[in-house]
């Protein structure tokens, strides 16, 4: 093994940073090893081999969807659409469970049913306050956000289609989840329900609502007289299936209390994709349908009676109500991203740059030195048996000082490092980083540069994964390393799982693990991780690449060392 140089460390901790898959410092070196004599501490640094890998579609299961359109000169153009399914429960209904309680909407008076056809006895609702002009005011869908990437003030148009009534997400396999699905059997470009022009600054919105503390850009959707009277007629039937005291209630469906029943007779759901303009991409927060009406109050919420049976015009006694149908983060959406590149050969090719970019796909590979790493402890003349301890594997992904336009100057807050053959399992089984096979690490900029890196005059910028070294000792254990064995028996371990071939060595051995742009979701309160997901907002990140340009450290113990 080519002997690169042993260095006693003075002061591990100097080597030996946190990360979000660091060993805490307390955990090595001597610390936790028996007090004897002999104990030799040692160091070693080795290259790593950086290149960029190019995935055509990503997985795209998430709560956050991505809607619109951009064109970056360095990346190419970015096009984003979303599904997304409704959730609803009993109260989003018209209900009349409680004729005193002014917040469940006891609105349905004794004419509306009978002039819609319904078999409605008299006596059983004269209490009820009456819904003003027997109808529902408007219906409409808002795309709620608070993030948007390009230019605020670009006009933009989006168009709102009804998914087909036999879709339910909870059923379909994981490979529609992929951002390359047109999802075409979805929906059907005639089943449109609105459109709409925006810009992603929403001035459309009147300053002294947009100024309110809790208020939220979003973009409003005015959807068909059609779809608002058949949701209304379905209210009604919800109504009369929740009045046990009605003796035709057996005859209807409370839909708002089975969502199949929901998607099958009214809105399946939605596909939400732009149809004009380029220059604005929006992260939507969560889609509601809002519908809106006004009714006349005969009782207050106390029992008061406020007007009498021939009161129904009196404005006195009239209030609007707001209601509707969400989808929230936690409910199963999908993004559907199409992106073009001309300068994709060159990227994967180049020789002094690697990329990493989101949506497009791009990401790096590094060859992990497992075999190396380990062998450097299990070869050391001065080795007695198995007492040897891998105290720390110290990497720092390195990259250039951004620079560009848009895409190309904004990288990734956080990249996932997994196994390169486990990309897609982990995102579709919903995995979280265990420090054994995978890791993450955010993005840092050092105001002041170090030794460590090129261009010390800039800056330093770089991914911090810290000390991987559970990551490196999992990964030798999942081919079958054990401290107890010889060089040797490992050696024949790895040639019989495949891992090495013909004439090669333990050095030889690599794990070849890919670096994603991902987003991570932890506990505000516990900072425990919840989820990661692919990220999807424009980034991108230019990777240092080339002999000595990446590198992993390790430090060692050797304890009861030979003379």
């Amino acid at each position: 093994m080519k002997n690169i140089g042993y260095t006693v460390i003075a002061a591990i901790s100097m080597l030996i940073m946190s990360a979000s898959c660091s060993d805490e410092l307390s955990k090595i070196g001597s610390s936790v090893r028996p007090n004897s004599d002999g104990i030799t501490i040692k160091s070693q640094s080795f290259d790593i081999e950086v290149g960029t890998s190019y995935r055509d579609s990503i997985y795209v299961r998430t709560g956050y969807p991505l809607l619109g359109k951009i064109t970056d000169p360095e990346f190419g153009e970015i096009s984003a659409g979303y599904l997304a399914q409704f959730y609803a429960n009993k109260e989003t209904g018209l209900d009349i469970v409680n004729q005193y309680d002014s917040t469940t909407f006891n609105i349905l008076k004794t004419s509306v049913p009978k002039t819609m056809g319904y078999d409605w006895p008299d006596f059983h609702y004269e209490a009820w306050d009456s819904l003003v002009n027997n109808r529902i005011d408007s219906m409409t869908i808002r795309i709620f956000y608070n993030t948007y990437y390009g230019d605020s003030l670009t006009p933009m148009q989006i168009s709102v289609y009804s998914l087909n009534p036999d879709v339910e997400f909870e059923t379909l396999p994981e490979s529609e989840f992929y951002s390359n699905n047109d999802f075409n059997e979805l929906y059907d470009i005639k089943n449109i329900v609105g459109r709409k022009g925006f810009t992603a600054a929403n001035r459309e919105v009147s300053d002294s609502i947009r100024g309110t503390s809790d208020y939220m850009n979003y973009i409003e959707v005015k959807l068909s007289d059609t779809l608002k009277e058949k949701f209304f007629r379905l209210c009604v039937e919800a109504a009369i299936a929740r009045d046990k005291n009605n003796p035709h209630h057996t005859e209807y469906n409370d839909i708002f209390a089975d969502q199949k029943l929901l998607r099958e007779n009214w809105l399946s759901g939605v596909c939400v994709k732009p149809t004009f303009g380029d220059g604005s991409l929006i992260k939507v927060y969560y889609t509601a349908i809002y519908f809106f009406y006004s009714s006349h109050h005969r009782y207050a919420p106390d029992g008061t009676l406020l007007r009498n049976d021939h009161d129904d015009a009196d404005s006195s006694y009239v209030s609007t109500h707001v209601k509707y149908v969400a989808v929230t983060p936690d409910v199963i959406q999908m993004s559907g991203l199409q992106f073009t590149d001309d300068n994709k050969e060159s990227r994967l090719s180049a020789d002094n740059e690697a990329y990493i970019s989101s949506p497009q796909g791009y990401y790096a590979t590094i060859d992990l030195p497992v075999g190396k790493i380990i062998g450097t402890m299990m070869n050391d003349p001065q080795r007695n048996d198995s007492s040897y301890f891998l105290n720390s594997a110290n990497f720092y992904l390195k990259s250039y000082k951004p620079e560009g336009y848009m895409l190309s100057k904004t990288p990734a807050p956080t990249v996932l490092m997994v196994q390169q053959d486990s990309i897609y399992s982990f995102f579709e089984e919903g995995l979280l980083p265990n420090s054994k096979t995978s890791c993450y690490a955010q993005y840092v900029c050092d105001s002041v540069p170090n030794s460590h890196y090129n261009n010390p005059d800039e800056g330093v910028y770089y991914y911090k994964f810290g000390n991987i070294s559970t990551v490196v000792r999992s990964l030798a254990e999942n081919e079958g390393w054990k401290k107890s064995m010889s060089v040797s028996e490992w050696e024949n371990q790895l040639r019989s799982n495949n891992k090495i071939t013909g004439s090669q060595t333990i050095d030889d051995y690599m794990v070849r693990m890919a670096v994603i742009p991902v987003d991570v979701t932890t506990n505000s309160s516990s900072g425990s991780i919840l989820s990661v997901s692919n990220y999807i907002l424009p980034t991108s990140v230019t990777l240092q690449k080339g002999d000595g340009k990446q590198s992993i450290q390790m430090v060692y113990t050797l304890e009861g060392t030979k003379d």
